[in-house]
């Protein structure tokens, strides 16, 4: 059981919204529909926000998220990634998935509908994020009630990661880092990540592990330590060897930065 994620992101540019107002909102990272190939397909989880809330970048919108199999859409309402509780599982823009079962390669619709006429002055970035499980990809299921060791790997990035301005998500891209974090002889499932050394906000992904199976973890991920992390689910069992891990940020202004990340990342490990 592990998690495979799809982002949608939309951008805000800066202007006048009425209540109705529609946007579409387009596949970012990961697959646009239900992978075929690895057996079961159950939905875990939707995630919705707005990315930043600098003076005049904050509307309110709600996501429609629909699979093609569907009759009803799930519906949530945004929250900046930059607010305490955004990834607080009671948190109105998150929603359960109940463990519906998926059909392979049924498609995902996903839009946005304005809630609250407003005029803004700074572009944002609208997003959601679907997390479906494959059974057949092992992973474990609740990493913090699982025994063995708590580990934290403090990870230094050095290369170059930028911060895209608020707004610029249609051209904004993975930054990609490989690394080979782990000890041989022990097999570790993530936790949590914590994130300094750059003021953005946006998302971590885990890919290219041995043990994902071509799945794409994705992880919401603001600076505040303050702030509520993503809860994980279905962990990966994650072992010695190369795996990316890849930076999608974002600056709180409608002007792009750069920065080196440092990340701590809290695993539970086991011997293998």
């Amino acid at each position: 059981m592990a998690i495979d994620s799809s982002l949608f992101m939309a951008d805000i540019p800066a202007g006048t919204y009425a209540v109705g107002d529609v946007v579409q909102l387009d596949i970012k990272a990961g697959p646009s529909i239900v992978r075929s190939g690895r057996g079961a397909a159950n939905l875990k989880r939707l995630t919705v926000g707005l990315i930043g809330n600098v003076s005049g970048s904050v509307s309110s919108w709600k996501i429609r998220v629909k699979n093609s199999d569907w009759i009803d859409p799930m519906v949530s309402a945004t929250v900046s990634l930059l607010e305490p509780t955004a990834l607080d599982e009671r948190n109105g823009a998150i929603q359960r998935g109940n463990n519906c079962p998926l059909t392979p390669n049924s498609a995902w619709q996903v839009e946005a509908v304005c809630i609250a006429a407003a005029t803004t002055t700074v572009a944002n970035s609208i997003f959601a994020l679907i997390d479906v499980d494959y059974p057949a990809v092992s992973a474990i299921i609740d990493p913090d009630a699982c025994d063995g060791i708590p580990t934290t790997i403090e990870l230094g990035i050095s290369q170059t990661i930028n911060g895209y301005a608020l707004g610029g998500s249609s051209a904004a891209a993975w930054n990609i880092v490989n690394t080979d974090i782990f000890k041989a002889g022990f097999v570790y499932a993530l936790q949590k990540i914590e994130m300094y050394g750059i003021s953005a906000i946006g998302f971590i992904a885990l890919t290219n592990a041995a043990g994902m199976g071509g799945l794409c973890r994705i992880i919401p991920i603001a600076p505040t330590t303050a702030s509520i992390r993503n809860k994980i689910e279905y962990a990966t069992k994650l072992v010695k060897g190369p795996m990316d891990i890849q930076f999608l940020l974002f600056a709180n202004s409608g002007t792009a930065i750069t920065g080196n990340p440092q990340l701590l990342l809290d695993f539970v490990k086991r011997r293998v």
